[in-house]
């Protein structure tokens, strides 16, 4: 299956680019969103998604919201991973705070990525609203300081064979979308390999856990998700730049279950890894 088409940060064009640096700081985040860097292949579409949603992601009360409902769920239990599993991975003081930069930016930014790619399904949809809307209070705020940009993330290709397979079998309860899709968490930390794999080996076999975690957390996010289209749909006249609803659709319907799977996944690593390395 080919990998799934994106436009990375170092090759966007300057509209694109500054609508990758608003998301982030809207979200306190050191990276865009993979279903951002895609939309973006599509010419005018994630402009179009902008205008849609752009006001309501910078404003902070859906980051707000949003990041009140993660806390409310208890994360994932898997198995610890302890300084001594990291030093054993090649995971030192620098490292550890690369990767918790990592954590941080997804676990800031997929909450609030659920949301509007929420809003965004059912707008292009055309749905009626299923939840209540109206209910959370939209109180600007500012967000956190964004961690440091991460880095490029690696090619799955370029890995391993067996970090490769060992990241697909995380992969199995992701929809099919027509192409792979790889989380860039993983292949953020797979930029230490022995600890991507240590990683996979403790979410494995936690995976019914998680994806039982991801629909609740979906459920919960429903009226949100409603309140933030309804207000997109007064912001977009016209249809979104596409030849083919048929293919995003399904592409969104997918990531509606890969961004709140990647959400349970980061608060399941965190919670398992220790605060700070000894010294």
């Amino acid at each position: 299956m080919t990998a799934f088409a994106e436009i990375p940060v170092a090759d966007a064009e300057p509209d694109i680019l500054d609508i990758y640096q608003r998301l982030m700081s809207a979200a306190g985040s050191g990276s865009p969103a993979l279903i951002f860097r895609h939309l973006a292949v599509t010419p005018g579409l994630l402009n179009w998604v902008w205008r849609a949603i752009g006001a309501d992601a910078e404003a902070g009360w859906v980051r707000d919201a949003v990041w009140r409902i993660v806390a409310e769920m208890a994360p994932v239990a898997i198995d610890p991973i302890t300084p001594a599993v990291l030093s054993d991975t090649g995971i030192d003081r620098d490292a550890r705070r690369q990767t918790g930069d990592m954590l941080t930016s997804y676990n800031r930014m997929n909450p609030v990525n659920l949301i509007l790619m929420g809003a965004v399904r059912v707008l292009i949809s055309g749905a009626e609203p299923t939840a209540s809307v109206g209910a959370y209070v939209m109180e600007p705020s500012s967000p956190p300081i964004a961690p440091p940009d991460l880095p490029p993330p690696p090619a799955v290709a370029s890995l391993n064979p067996d970090l490769q397979a060992a990241i697909r079998a995380l992969c199995v309860t992701i929809p099919d979308v027509g192409a792979e899709v790889t989380p860039t968490l993983y292949r953020h930390f797979a930029i230490w390999p022995r600890f991507m794999m240590t990683v996979a080996e403790r979410l494995n076999p936690s995976l019914d856990a998680l994806n039982e975690a991801t629909l609740s957390l979906n459920d919960a996010c429903a009226p949100l998700i409603e309140q933030v289209a309804e207000r997109a749909r007064e912001r977009v006249s016209e249809p979104p730049p596409i030849t083919n609803q048929v293919i995003l659709l399904r592409v969104l319907d997918g990531f509606s279950y890969v961004i709140p799977h990647l959400v349970v996944v980061g608060q399941a690593i965190e919670a398992a890894l220790p605060g700070e390395m000894p010294e």
